[in-house]
């Protein structure tokens, strides 16, 4: 038998592939699990210990909770027993609670160890408050947080933070305190409080959602550098309210950046449909248009008609407004008057529309199906497609 026959025959296991591949295995499966695979060869053992990404999720703090273990106990010893760098550390858990020592401890223990990634969403019955060595961690480049609180020492830096997430969280005393976010691409916030006048510096800053926290006015646009600067922006129907809390503007005084916009929970009305229409008209690079979920506010024949005859008569104002864009996307469809009646007017006046992409609420057929395809279309090119 030749060699090549003989190598051909040697049966392989998962254990011969590169350790990249099984540290990305393991990081699937629950950590209790990942440890469990440390008693099958010394090489397992060193697979485990130097996993990169340690995820501490719900079904870990359930097997915990099911042992009668201490979940603060177990998190110190697989760290202690860890040792190649901790690229990423997630405790992520709506039921189990942790004792803010415990959490210090983890964190700082981390951000000493080549942290790139950390995520902290946990039950506690108060906001965990950030020890003040995670700011200026060199290391860290994506922070995801929630049910915590912000207390900025001076000259807080984050020099290297890519992407920083906020959900139900708090910034408190800040005042005169800058947040220095040098690098900083992306920034989420979702639920969260005082962090409309926080002086932050972001030159970088391309990504922005803001979800239920920051009061967003037409001021903002003109004397924020950050709002002039975005390219993606994602914002709720309570923002839209708060612009439409205050005279529409015919004009910006600043020229937006944006290329795309998202619009969630768009309760519309006449005032949010201007306010909206202020934003696409000051905004000439916006090629992609998303509304997730439109809900009317009033159905009755009244306001309908109201809305109606607005947009009849704002013609000029929706065909600059809708002048670039290239694709539309409506999530949680459900085909009522109020949906038809945008997704008309929407093909009617984009002249270099390519789609509308319309994501059903369920699976359930759409009455008006043949009726979208018969709509006037200004431009050739422009499909609509299911998703």
């Amino acid at each position: 038998m030749s060699e090549v026959a003989r190598n051909a025959r040697k049966s392989t296991t998962i254990g011969d592939l590169p350790n990249r591949i099984l540290h990305t295995i393991l990081e699937f499966m629950p950590i209790q699990d990942a440890g469990r695979t440390s008693v099958l060869s010394k090489k397992w053992m060193h697979i485990w210990s130097t996993l990169p990404h340690l995820v501490f999720g719900p079904l870990s703090f359930k097997y915990v909770s099911n042992i009668g273990a201490s979940a603060a106990t177990i998190i110190h010893k697989i760290l202690m027993q860890h040792t190649g760098n901790n690229m990423g550390f997630h405790l992520i858990s709506s039921t189990c609670k942790l004792a803010q020592s415990d959490v210090d401890q983890c964190i700082i223990f981390v951000s000493k160890h080549g942290i790139q990634k950390l995520t902290l969403d946990m039950a506690n019955d108060e906001n965990y408050m950030l020890p003040n060595r995670i700011f200026t961690c060199a290391t860290l480049t994506h922070l995801k947080l929630s049910r915590c609180i912000f207390k900025l020492p001076d000259d807080t830096k984050f020099p290297n933070l890519i992407s920083l997430q906020l959900e139900h969280s708090e910034i408190v005393n800040h005042q005169g305190s800058a947040l220095y976010l040098s690098k900083l691409e992306t920034l989420e916030l979702t639920f969260c409080v005082d962090v409309d006048s926080v002086n932050m510096v972001s030159p970088k800053l391309v990504n922005l959602s803001i979800l239920s926290s920051y009061t967003v006015t037409f001021e903002c646009f003109n004397v924020n550098p950050i709002l002039e600067r975005i390219k993606h922006l994602c914002f709720d129907g309570s923002s839209l309210k708060n612009l439409g809390s205050v005279p529409v503007p015919d004009m910006l005084d600043v020229s937006l950046n944006l290329q795309s916009l998202r619009i969630c929970d768009f309760k519309i009305s006449v005032k949010r449909i201007s306010c909206a229409l202020c934003l696409l008209r000051n905004s000439p690079n916006l090629v992609e248009l998303g509304i997730d979920e439109v809900v009317k506010v009033d159905e009755t024949i009244r306001h309908t008609d109201e809305l109606l005859d607005y947009l009849s008569e704002a013609v000029n104002e929706v065909i600059e407004a809708l002048r670039m864009i290239r694709t539309v996307r409506l999530t949680k469809f459900k085909g009522t008057t109020t949906e038809m009646y945008l997704i008309k007017v929407m093909l009617a006046h984009s002249p270099e529309l390519e789609r509308v992409i319309i994501e059903k609420r369920n699976a359930t057929y759409i009455p008006h199906l043949k009726e979208l395809l018969s709509y006037h279309r200004a431009s050739p090119n422009a499909e609509i497609k299911y998703t």
